[in-house]
Formats: structure tokens, sequence, C-alpha cells
């Protein structure tokens, strides 16, 4: 079979988007940046098309289910795409072109929370009957990435722009403040020395990547509705966020001169994922609210039409009704499945040389992997940013 065979049993063209996404994520961890860059932004363009396109497709998915449109992408897909490629920039050697993905992960972040306001308006006047507190729109609480904010110090910092640097280094403690359900751990404590490197000396970062983002499952509830059996209730089905735990609970760096010290914590993408997939979900529930109220009353119908007839189908009907609408839900659960779970930092001063490095991954029971990488300069006043991944 060939590969575009292989590719179109996997990925359907509605499924466009998270094709584009696995594949860019997986050239980044192969440490192919320019095949990465282009995949992550044909994602992008991807996910901006959607956007304009999900008026018409709203109809489609108002009579069957949300599977009957093409996978969107979900919103921190969107703002996780420009952190990678600013990573692919930078190693390319090209900073100017990594602080530019930075902007446009700030400026999503900035219009995420109108995109929702804007939809919760929209669906109260679709749906007013709807429009009550259990299917308020939720509000988005995550308008600053660490992670972001991290890389974007790092990048100024490299620049010699000290004033950037700063202002970088207070919005990411800023970040931990505004969504504490979010970052419910504190900030690295390597962060106090990022921008105070003595003179002569150079600073070694290390950025490690862990475990794997989120899946989404399939959750069954019951609607009760104020109409005749077997039409007095309605199956609804939700997508819910679910973590893919990782073996790894703590990483230590191992430098051949003797030199050891552990990375911290700085974003976990799991929790941003869920925190960001909130407003979408409580959409999807008046959406697929309404969808299944909509077949309940046209089933109920029908069953009352055929039992005016006097034939004794009505039960028939509205049997046959239900079990249509029943098996027209489906959940939506696509997702990427290749963004990792957690992003961990470190940093060091050192004697400007050539070092090994060394990382190993520890889990419960001992360590759960080591990676070591050779022959690595370490200059003064430029940024040394060593990259590590485990997806375990």
């Amino acid at each position: 079979m060939e590969q575009s065979d292989v590719r179109r049993s996997i990925y359907t063209e509605r499924n466009a988007i998270m094709y584009q996404l696995d594949r860019g994520m997986l050239e980044y961890y192969a440490g192919l940046w320019s095949e990465s860059s282009r995949s992550l932004q044909q994602a992008e363009l991807l996910i901006e098309a959607a956007f304009t396109r999900s008026i018409t497709q709203d109809v489609a998915t108002f009579i069957s289910n949300d599977n009957a449109r093409e996978y969107p992408g979900e919103d921190y897909e969107d703002i996780y795409i420009n952190v990678f490629n600013a990573l692919n920039y930078y190693n390319r050697n090209d900073i100017d072109g990594a602080l530019v993905e930075i902007r446009r992960v700030n400026e999503k972040l900035r219009f995420l929370a109108d995109k929702y306001e804007v939809a919760r308006r929209k669906a109260a006047s679709s749906h007013a009957n709807l429009d009550s507190p259990q299917y308020r729109i939720e509000a988005v609480r995550f308008s600053n990435s660490a992670l972001a904010r991290y890389l974007s110090m790092l990048f100024f910092r490299a620049e010699g722009n000290a004033d950037h640097a700063r202002i970088d280094l207070e919005e990411l403690r800023r970040a931990y403040e505004l969504a504490p359900d979010v970052y419910n751990h504190p900030p690295p404590s390597s962060l106090r020395d990022e921008l105070s490197i003595p003179a002569g000396m150079a600073r070694l970062n290390v950025l490690a990547f862990t475990g794997l983002s989120p899946i989404k499952e399939e959750v069954n509830l019951p609607l009760p509705l104020p109409l005749p059996p077997p039409n007095s209730w309605a199956r609804l089905a939700l997508p819910q966020m679910v973590d893919r735990p990782s073996e790894i609970q703590s990483i230590e760096i191992i430098l051949d001169s003797g030199e050891r010290f552990r990375l911290e914590l700085l974003e976990d993408l799991n929790r941003v994922a869920r925190e960001t997939f909130k407003a979408r979900h409580s959409l999807i529930v008046l959406k697929t609210t309404a969808r299944a109220i909509s077949k309940s009353i046209a089933s109920a119908a029908a069953a009352h039409i055929a039992n005016e007839r006097g034939d004794g189908l009505g039960l028939l009907v509205g049997v046959l009704g239900r079990v249509a609408a029943d098996l027209s839900e489906r959940a939506d659960i696509r997702l990427s499945r290749f963004f990792p779970g957690r992003a961990h930092v470190g940093g060091i001063n050192l004697e400007p040389g050539i070092y090994s490095i060394r990382i190993n991954y520890n889990g419960r029971r001992g360590q759960v992997a080591t990676e070591t990488i050779h022959n690595v300069s370490v200059e003064a006043g430029r940024l040394n940013l060593i990259q590590f991944v485990s997806l375990r």
C-alpha cells in the first residue's frame, strides 16, 4: 500500500488538520525543523479556514452530529502550533522568526475569550429556550502561556534586549497568578538566575517535554423530556478530555564536568488543553441538547400522527425514531495525538566550553529512560538551549 493510501485510510479529508498536526509534531521530534514548520503552518492555515467555514457546516452537524463537519482543531492545538514553530525557527538559527511565532501565541490568547463571548451570544439568540445557567458558556481562564513567555524571554536575552526579556519574565510569573487552576505548582526556581548571568560565564538552558497530551472519550448522559414514551428521554453523547498518565516523575541533568540539577515543571499542557476546552465543551453541550430535543420532538410527532391513523403503529414509529436518534448521536472525539503532556525547564551558569549532557527520566520505581548528548558547545553571550523529549 502506498503512503498516500495509508494516509487516506487513517486521516480522511475531514481530518486534514489532525494529519498536519500529527505530522508536524513527529517531524519536530525527529529534528526535521523545516519540514515540521511547513506541516504546522499548513495546520494553522487549515484551522483558520475551518473557522470561517464553521457557520455553513453548522447546518449539517445540527441534523446529524459533530463528526459530519471537518475537524476544526482545538484551541490549545492552535496555540501550541506557534510554540513549536518558534522552536523550529530557533533550531534553524532564526531567532527573529521564533519571536514572530511567539507573538502569534500572545495574539491568539488575547482573542480567545472574545471568540467565545461572540459564540455565546450567537448560541443564546439561536436557542433562546436553552439560555439558562446549565447551558451557559464557560469563560476561558487562560490568557498567558508560561512556556511561550519563557521562550520569548530566552530569545530576547539572546538578542541583548534586556527590557523585553525582563517584561517576559514578569509576564511569565503573572501567568501563574492569573490561572491558578492551570498553574497549580510554583514557578521554576531557576527563573531567578535567567537574567543575571555573571560576566564571562555561559548559561545552559534545558527544556524537556514529557508524556502525551490528552485524548477524548465519549460520555453518554440521559436527558429527561416532557414527551410521551419512548421519547420521554434522549441520549446526549458528549466528548470529555482524558489525560494519558506519564511514567516520568522527576528529571535530572548531569554534566560530565560534575554539575547536576533537576528540571522543574514549567507548564502542564494537559491542564491547558482541559482549561481551553471548557468553553468549546459548553457550546457542544448546548448544541447537542438542542439537536437531541429536536430529534425527539420529530420522533414523538411521527408517533402521534401514526396513532391518529388508527393503524396501531404509533408505538413502533416512536421506538424506531428513538433508536434512529440514538444511533445518529456520536460525540466528536477527534484530537491530535502527539503533542507532549508537560514542559520542564532548568538552567545553570557554566564556564564556556564543550560538555556532554545526560538526562535521566525517573519514575516511581527508578529510572525510566536516559539520553546523552555529546560535544555540546556552551558559549558565553548566546542562547544555549538544549531540548529533550520523552513521550513515556
